[in-house]
């Protein structure tokens, strides 16, 4: 009898060990599943618009590349800006992109270079449309929604 007592007292420790095994390799699959997923939506562009690259010079964004935009931006080669242009021909600050009333709107912040939208030179808040294409420096970035 106490050879059985203890068999089932094996039996019952292992089944256990079995089950707490299944429960944890269900857990981390379950947070890996987790983390895949929260790194496809993180690594998806989110924003309400998205300037795409159209021209661009070595070490600054890629062409093609889609910058996604808030409703207020900052744009410029410090990297605090919203919108980093990493190259030397725009300013540390260089405009503000803002969304306001329905439409968007480009403000050349005092810029060395200046601004161009399609060809001209932005001399004060000048409103954009869809498919614009905005220069700083010599970057050249497209409106998009």
């Amino acid at each position: 009898m106490e050879i059985t007592f203890a068999v089932l007292l094996w039996a019952v420790r292992i089944a256990f060990l079995v089950l707490l095994y299944l429960f944890l390799i269900r857990a981390f699959g379950a947070l890996q599943r987790s983390l895949v997923t929260e790194t496809v939506v993180a690594a998806r562009p989110s924003g309400i618009a998205h300037l795409v690259v159209q021209r661009s010079i070595r070490g600054a964004a890629r062409v093609g590349e889609r910058l996604p935009l808030r409703a207020i931006n900052s744009i410029g080669r410090d990297a605090g800006n919203d919108v980093v242009i990493n190259d030397e021909a725009a300013s540390a600050k260089h405009a503000l992109l803002e969304f306001a009333d329905g439409e968007w709107w480009i403000e050349d912040a005092g810029s060395t270079n200046g601004t161009v939208i399609n060809g001209e030179l932005v001399r004060a808040r000048e409103r954009l449309q869809y498919g614009d294409e905005l220069a700083i420096g010599r970057v050249a970035l497209r409106l998009e929604q």
